[in-house]
């Protein structure tokens, strides 16, 4: 776990076990990928910003019951290592697999939220060029002394979180038919009580 800062907000960059990311990855293709009219009842292409065919928003039960469990210990750790430790709960708002194939791309935009993240389940290992299918956080313009953006190379596992605000996009992967998959996620914090 490492808690990246080459600007103002926090970046936190960690890994899933593999039996975590085999687990969702199950979910999706037994449950999900490959049942069109639950793709179609949970269509999330036309409220995103992605230029993306496949984006779906995941079921409720499995949010609740499974995927909070797994990624809920990582906000926790970003919040504390970030010196936020005001927090009762989290939860979960939005949650969505992103399909990405070649030529596919996010502009850059924000969430909605208090905090957001992405954990890659399938990532492309030959790529044309290195930043194929990364993500670039933005937080300024790149001047003298002044580095305004952060770009993170996914691999299966990785994790990043991050304040929702924080602006950001995903390269395009050229000259490749591999997918890039992974689950994009927006969580509020329910605050403790004043005392």
């Amino acid at each position: 776990m490492e808690i990246l800062k080459p600007f103002g907000p926090p970046i936190y960059k960690s890994n899933l076990d593999i039996k975590d990311i085999e687990k969702i990855n199950s979910y999706l293709e037994n449950n999900l990928l490959n049942d069109d009219d639950k793709k179609k009842k949970l269509d999330a292409s036309n409220s995103l910003v992605g230029k993306v065919k496949e984006e779906i928003h995941l079921e409720k039960e499995f949010l609740e019951k499974e995927l909070l469990n797994i990624i809920g210990p990582h906000i926790n750790n970003f919040l504390v290592n970030s010196d936020y430790k005001s927090h009762k709960s989290i939860n979960l708002d939005s949650c969505w697999v992103v399909r990405q194939y070649e030529s596919e791309y996010n502009p850059v935009h924000s969430h909605n939220g208090d905090v957001s993240g992405v954990l890659y389940l399938k990532f492309p290992q030959d790529r044309k060029s290195g930043k194929d299918g990364s993500i670039t956080f933005v937080n300024s313009p790149t001047f003298f002394l002044n580095r305004g953006h952060l770009t993170l190379i996914p691999e299966i596992g990785s994790i990043f979180l991050f304040p929702s605000y924080v602006l950001h996009t995903v390269y395009p992967i050229r000259e490749n038919q591999e997918e890039r998959r992974c689950i994009a996620f927006n969580a509020t914090l329910s605050p403790s009580p004043k005392i």
